[in-house]
């Protein structure tokens, strides 16, 4: 396994769980990769992309969208139902440079073929919840 790879992976799980309180180290885990997969699809690659998505503002439709899918992964990870304890989550973790900054880099060793780990279908998840 790639060790940067690993090791950014292990720092954005340690903000989730640090975040979210959630007890199953696991699931943080493949929750940290499906989030750097999210952002590798959709080329955010690095920390000056996602300011530019913050600085979209809180009624911009690509604000609303890019919170919407994360807070939608932390809902499949850790089964919290409610939709603004989901939203508040992924602005305090938007807010924590650490976070978004292990975050990009894993999408961009996903982007750059680097990252050679069976764990880039993670993504499969959010597809099977909706049924494809």
């Amino acid at each position: 396994m790639n060790g940067s790879w690993f090791e950014h992976t292990r720092i954005v799980a340690y903000h989730l769980w640090e975040y979210t309180n959630y007890d199953n180290a696991l699931e943080l885990w493949y929750a940290a990769e499906d989030i750097a997969c999210f952002f590798e699809q959709n080329n955010i690659l690095d920390i000056e992309m996602v300011d530019g998505i913050k600085k979209l503002g809180y009624n911009s439709e690509g604000y609303v969208w890019f919170v919407r899918n994360i807070a939608f992964r932390l809902y499949l990870c850790t089964g919290n139902t409610n939709k603004l304890q989901n939203w508040y989550l992924v602005e305090r973790l938007l807010s924590d440079r650490s976070w978004v900054q292990n975050l990009a880099a894993m999408a961009a060793l996903l982007n750059s073929g680097e990252a050679s780990v069976a764990s880039q279908v993670r993504s499969e998840r959010v597809l099977d919840f909706y049924g494809f």
